[in-house]
């Protein structure tokens, strides 16, 4: 790009035709580029209005292609915001609290970036046509949407849009915590541009409609629930107002939690559920509106039936949100397996974080059903004792450092059952009483065990990892009667009387015991350790739980989360689930693709349904291709004798199949037969037993893939590559696969934090160049700029800008049995320890010129689910009562 400005105010101020042409569109009528261009062109030459033109569009261009955030855009947005200005009171108020609140130079640029990234995609306030415009932003949990959505706010209200609705989840404590954000960052600043139809309470009708929203140098801004009744009277009330009135008022509506109520849930040959009617009437018969969800949990939005042009499925544009610097997510806390856009060694193993909760102990802690839950009484099981005292241990160390949030807060979450929250509270009030009598009087016992766990997890999580000093142990001692004499315990629920509150002017010590009230958009100030053994068996759904996800500032080293092993593998199979669907993002907005043409791909896991059955009616099945693609087998049941015995079995009557074709040593260790018919290898694909989670590894995908790409004569032949050890070691050993010559077992420990002892996970087994291994390229080539996408097209045949013969590779790598953690590793991984040796496998294929090879591997079969998500316990529906009085 020539020249990159940062607002459309620096170009008005080189060149006297843009400012004419800025003040046509945004301070004047309001008018289209095109049409300020034309008006401009009967007074101004020709030529100098047509470049001031051009030079417009290359900000717009410039603005719509950001790197970051990424986002798919329709092509018929009209690009006409560039950014804010000078003069924008709203943003520079917006910026000035910031400032003050401690945001740096980065962080504010990344908030102005992706803002106006957002406002950007809007349709422009100004425009003489009607318009509707729906959109998606995809942030992460915990990680900021509202500060992005209040940016949003701001530069639209700068901007020209009049009246903003922000529909605010179903809880009265998510509203009232976004009402107090919004005042305090936009009303208080500017309370001369504001008129609030909400503050302390929900929405309640006024009687001057048409004079709110007929005045133009005011805003209106109304927070709302998403509750049959509070939308009721909202949809009434505006649609009171003149006609005219509407016409001439850009309203934006932002749908904070969009994937929650809003998406219609309701069989489709029914009426629409009741929120996602009320929402799509406000949308629909608006004549100028916006429609932004913003989620960190997109799955049953995107799986909207994107044909139903009055539903909400996000057509205009996709947003995905950067991951800020400082932020923990799934990622950074359960790692993650690699994916093939990935880059090399991209993805992280994740930090020790996560303490296991022992299957035995659940009936202690949770009812084995509804029917139960009644006369469930709730015991202190030993995980649940040692998170409390860690608490406890980690909100004196906090104290010391004095950084970060002032207030301390655990989570502890086990059922949706509000009468389960009671009795658990009360168990667990007894306890904190008990502990911080015995600190008073400095038992002995109980000190010596605490000081056992702090040297212990200082060692499993150093503070060094997170840039923080290590507290001492006698600084922790001195502070720990004080802080069990402040802890206290708040049960949250839809039944509570006391609810979670925080005023900064004094920080507390809570532990919050509850269920659904804690799991969407509400921010637990300053939690450090959660208690999760809730059941769940919905993608959505337990990413909205994990309020430990987000910012961790001056104690990202002293969080800590208690679950049960499967628990922690979902979440890990949900980092990668999480990161698929934003490099899908981001490939469709680099092949131009709108949103409402492409469907995103959500792979499925066994055990796991990806929303609500209800919220999947009119999902398809999503294919994906095996073209151009390295897949690895990275899952292995280490523990089964037999298991890994077959697969031994399967390579060596593969090698015997092929015995009389050419052998050729790449370099010591290194073997490669072939080429050989693919039909030996689709033999031998069908023997071999891949892992049941492995769910782009499937042998009846692969054959299917491998059978309809030689019906096209593609893909007869590949190669086969031993991937064994060069030299000798002490403890590897050596297997026999069928060569003349016993085989090295490589070295492949296993992940700790996921798996238990169920499998072995060892998240890479392929090294970058092994794609490449036969087609004799040297390592110096290869280690130049050489992307992923450049190494998978030099297995095509050189007609295709390839360097290969068309044919796949099939790599075999023993990996032994006594595998163990290399240096480096140890904090997060463990030794092997497996019944046999392990073969992996890795299958490169060249990129097909088929059209037929893009329709093969399934990512969202939701016809397949058979797992039910649990039904709504009390606190999962919208609280219609405190609506029916007077809402109306």
């Amino acid at each position: 790009m020539s020249e990159s400005f940062s607002d459309l105010d620096a170009l008005s101020a080189d060149d006297p035709v843009i400012r004419n042409l800025a003040r046509t569109m945004r301070d004047g009528r309001g008018v289209s580029l095109e049409q300020a261009v034309a008006e401009a062109r009967e007074y101004i030459d020709h030529a100098r209005v047509d470049a001031a033109a051009a030079r417009i569009r290359e900000l717009a261009e410039q603005i719509q292609t950001a790197q970051n955030p990424r986002a798919v855009v329709a092509g018929n947005i009209e690009s006409w915001y560039a950014g804010p200005r000078a003069e924008d009171q709203n943003w520079t108020s917006l910026v000035e609290i910031l400032e003050a609140d401690g945001w740096g130079g980065d962080a504010l640029r990344d908030l102005d970036d992706a803002s106006t990234k957002v406002v950007a995609q809007l349709p422009n306030p100004h425009g003489q046509t009607d318009y509707q415009c729906r959109g998606l932003v995809l942030g992460y949990v915990q990680s900021g949407k509202t500060t992005n959505f209040t940016a949003v706010i701001a530069k639209a209200a700068d901007a020209g849009y009049r009246f903003f609705i922000v529909l605010s989840g179903i809880h009265d404590a998510l509203r009232q915590q976004t009402q107090d954000r919004l005042n305090e960052q936009l009303w208080e600043r500017n309370p001369d541009l504001w008129n609030r139809l909400t503050n302390e309470g929900d929405f309640r009708a006024t009687a001057n409609v048409d004079a709110l929203l007929a005045t133009r140098n005011q805003r209106v801004l109304a927070i709302v629930k998403k509750n049959g009744p509070r939308l009721r009277a909202l949809n009434k009330w505006l649609f009171a107002a003149r006609a005219n009135v509407l016409a001439d008022c850009p309203v934006l509506i932002i749908d904070d939690e969009a994937d929650q109520a809003t998406v219609n849930t309701a069989k489709p040959d029914r009426q629409p559920s009741t929120i996602n009617s009320l929402i799509r009437s406000i949308v629909n018969k608006l004549p100028k509106s916006a429609y932004v969800g913003y989620t960190a949990t997109p799955f049953a939005n995107v799986l909207i039936d994107p044909k139903n042009y009055e539903d909400l499925y996000p057509r205009d544009f996709i947003v995905d949100l950067p991951r800020p610097e400082i932020y923990i997510g799934p990622e950074a806390i359960f790692g993650r397996e690699p994916i093939e856009f990935d880059a090399e060694d991209v993805g992280d193993d994740g930090h020790d974080f996560v303490r296991s909760v022992a299957i035995e102990e659940i009936d202690g802690l949770r009812p084995r059903g509804a029917a139960t839950r009644h006369e469930f009484e709730p015991t202190i099981t030993p995980s649940l004792d040692e998170a409390l005292k860690y608490f406890l241990l980690s909100t004196a160390a906090r104290r010391i450092r004095a950084k970060g949030n002032r207030h301390a807060t655990a989570l502890v979450h086990t059922s949706q059952h509000i009468d389960v929250h009671e009795r658990l509270a009360e168990a667990i009030s007894s306890h904190l009483e008990s502990l911080a009598k015995a600190l008073a009087r400095r038992d002995a016992d109980l000190v010596a065990a605490l000081e056992f766990v702090w040297q212990e997890e200082c060692k499993r999580v150093p503070a060094s990892d997170f840039g923080q000093s290590a507290v001492e142990w006698d600084d922790v001692l001195a502070l720990l009667p004080a802080v069990a004499e402040d802890a206290v315990v708040v049960t949250d629920n839809s039944r509570s009387t006391e609810r979670l509150n925080f005023d900064d002017s004094d920080p507390r010590v809570i532990v919050a015991v509850g269920g659904n009230t804690l799991s969407r958009g509400l921010t637990l100030e300053g939690l450090a350790v959660s208690f999760f053994v809730r059941t769940a068996s919905a993608y959505d759904t337990l990413l909205q739980m994990g309020r430990w996800f987000g910012y961790r500032n001056g104690y990202a080293d002293l969080t800590r989360i208690w679950m049960t092993d499967e628990m922690r593998e979902w979440f890990h199979h949900l980092a990668t689930v999480e990161q698929e669907i934003r490099y899908d993002i981001e490939r469709y907005e680099r092949e131009h693709v709108k949103p409402d043409v492409l469907g995103v791909n959500i792979r499925t896991h066994p055990k796991l349904a990806i929303t609500a059955a209800s919220k999947m009616q009119t999902a398809r099945q999503a294919d994906i291709s095996y073209s151009g693609r390295r897949i690895q087998t990275i899952l292995f049941n280490h523990r089964d004798p037999d298991w890994l015995g077959n697969n031994i079995a399967a390579v060596k009557s593969l090698m015997d199949s092929v015995h009389d074709s050419v052998i050729t040593q790449v370099r010591p260790g290194i073997t490669v037969v072939g080429p050989v018919s693919s039909v030996r290898v689709v033999e031998f694909l069908d023997a071999y037993k891949f892992h049941e989670n492995s769910r782009d590894l499937d042998s009846g995908l692969l054959r299917r893939y491998i059978e309809a790409r030689r019906e096209e004569g593609e893909l007869m032949h590949f190669k086969i590559a031993i991937m064994a050890r060069a030299g000798k070691s002490d403890y590897l050993g050596d297997v026999d696969l069928g060569l003349p010559e016993l085989s090295g077992c490589i070295n492949r420990a296993r992940l700790k934090v996921v798996g238990g002892a169920t499998y072995a996970d060892i998240k890479t087994l392929m090294s970058r160049n092994d794609r490449v291994i036969d087609l004799g390229i040297s390592a110096a080539e290869l280690s130049g700029e050489i992307t992923n996408a450049d190494m998978a097209r030099m297995r095509n045949l050189p007609s295709q800008g390839g360097r290969g013969d068309g044919s796949g590779i099939l790599l075999v790598y023993p990996v032994s049995k006594d595998s163990r953690p290399v240096r480096g590793t140890a904090k997060t991984r463990i030794d092997l320890k497996a019944a046999d040796h392990v073969i992996g496998l890795g299958l490169v294929f060249p990129e097909s010129s088929s059209r037929a090879a893009k329709l093969e591997y399934l990512t969202a079969d939701v016809a397949s689910m058979s797992v039910e998500v649990e039904a709504p316990d009390e606190a999962d529906e919208p609280d219609e009562s405190d609506a029916d009085r007077g809402a109306m």
